[in-house]
C-alpha cells in the first residue's frame, strides 16, 4: 500500500476513514461517499475484500475469514500512518465493521443498511409489480442477478459472517452511527433497530424515508443527505448532539 507524503511542516491527518463495501459488491458502491468524503478535506481508504470484483467462482475460493481478514489487515496497515481509524462498512461491510470494532485503532463505525433481517418481502412484491406493469425490467433484473451471483457456499459464509457479527454487536462502545432506509429491499429496516439495541446509548440511528438498499449508487433523492450525515457524524465529537439529532422516530 502506498501512501502520499505529508507536506513539510504540516502535521499529517489524525484520523482516515476505511469504507468497507458489501457482499458480492466492490469499489464502486462507496466511489460516491468516498469522493464526498475526500471533497470535505477528510482522509480516506476504500478495502477491496477478498474474492470480490472479480467473479462467481474466484469469490467461492474465498471465506468469510478472508472477508474479515482483509479489513483486519487494512485497518492494520492505516494504524501505522494515522491515530485513529473510522470503519464505515455498507450492508455485509457494516457486519465486518461489527467484528473488528474490537481492534485499538478503531475510533468511530458508520453502519449502512446493515442487514440482521434480510430481504423486505413487501418491497420485493411492490417493486416487481411496478415493473411489470410500468413494463420495465430494472427491478426485476437486480433481483435475478442478486440469486445467480454468488454459489450456495458464499451465502454461507455470509451467513458465518452475520452470526458472528451478532455475538459481536453488545461488546461495541466505540460511538457507532445507524443509517437505514425504509425502502431497504434487501436489508430489513427492522434490522438497524435491533443493532441499536443492542449496542445502546453508544449508537446513534436514524432513518430515511423511501431509499433502496444500493443508496449511495442508486438513492439519488438521498445520497446526498446520507454522506452528510455521515460527515457530520465523523467530525463531530459532542455525543450529546448527535443524540438530539439522530434518534428519528420508530418505524412503522
Amino acid at each position: 500500500m502506498i501512501y502520499s507524503e505529508a507536506p513539510k511542516n504540516k502535521k499529517p491527518p489524525i484520523s482516515v476513514n476505511l469504507l468497507i463495501h458489501g457482499f458480492g459488491g466492490g469499489h464502486k458502491e462507496m466511489e460516491y461517499l468516498e469522493n464526498h468524503l475526500q471533497d470535505q478535506g477528510l482522509q480516506t481508504h476504500s478495502v477491496l475484500l477478498a474474492g470480490h470484483g472479480s467473479n462467481k467462482k474466484v469469490l467461492k475460493k474465498s471465506s468469510h475469514l478472508d472477508w474479515l481478514n482483509s479489513v483486519n489487515q487494512a485497518a492494520v496497515e492505516l494504524a501505522q500512518t494515522y491515530e485513529k481509524v473510522n470503519l464505515i462498512g455498507f450492508s455485509m461491510g457494516g457486519l465486518l465493521a461489527v467484528s473488528s470494532a474490537s481492534l485499538p485503532q478503531i475510533h468511530k463505525i458508520v453502519l449502512i443498511n446493515t442487514p440482521i433481517y434480510f430481504w423486505n418481502l413487501r418491497i420485493i412484491v411492490k417493486d416487481i409489480v411496478r415493473n411489470i406493469r410500468d413494463r420495465e425490467t430494472e427491478k426485476i433484473n437486480f433481483y435475478m442477478k442478486a440469486i445467480r451471483s454468488v454459489s450456495i457456499k458464499t451465502d454461507l459464509d455470509f451467513l458465518k459472517v452475520l452470526s458472528e457479527s451478532k455475538k459481536k454487536l453488545k461488546t461495541i462502545h466505540n460511538q457507532t452511527l445507524i443509517l437505514q432506509c425504509r425502502h431497504d429491499e434487501s436489508a430489513h429496516f427492522k434490522s438497524a433497530k435491533y443493532i441499536k439495541k443492542r449496542i445502546g446509548n453508544h449508537a446513534y440511528l436514524k432513518y430515511y424515508d423511501g431509499g433502496c438498499h444500493m443508496v449511495l449508487l442508486t438513492a439519488s433523492e438521498l445520497r446526498d443527505s446520507v454522506c452528510h450525515d455521515i460527515h457530520r457524524f465523523l467530525g463531530e465529537d459532542d455525543t450529546e448532539y448527535w443524540i438530539l439529532d439522530t434518534c428519528g422516530r420508530s418505524p412503522r
